[in-house]
């Protein structure tokens, strides 16, 4: 198996550990996406985040310059959208705003690998859906 296919294979995991999360184990995922993602120079800047439990500032951290939108209804359904390079953008659904933001983030770096190589087979989630 190739490098390429190891990262797109656990971006597709963390992806589906991010929408099924409880609000509890939203650190963990961070965590996970900082190691899977490396984040170079904001990777200090996210640890401190953590550290303080700033989940929220962490995933913004996480997504750099992506443009994003984040809503909370009132009975908790959290919904993050992030920009795609085209314009387009993908929305998912989770258990806080950090990890719904970490979620679309994630679905976003999937669908720009598929749109980069378009014979790749593309596997969707019901709660990650492009717009």
């Amino acid at each position: 198996m190739c490098a390429a296919k190891t990262v797109t294979a656990s971006l597709r995991d963390l992806l589906h550990d991010c929408i099924g999360s409880e609000a509890t184990h939203q650190g963990d995922r961070l965590r996970e996406a900082m190691e899977l993602l490396g984040l170079g120079d904001r990777r200090t800047t996210v640890q401190a985040m953590l550290a303080c439990e700033a989940y929220e500032s962490a995933a913004m951290a996480v997504l750099g310059q992506r443009g994003f939108l984040v809503s909370r209804g009132s009975t908790g359904t959290c919904l993050a959208s992030v920009q795609l390079d085209d314009g387009d953008d993908i929305t998912a659904e989770a258990a806080t705003p950090a990890l719904a933001l970490l979620a679309a983030h994630i679905a976003a770096l999937l669908a720009e690998a598929v749109a980069a190589k378009p014979d790749a087979p593309l596997q969707s989630d019901a709660s990650a859906r492009l717009h």
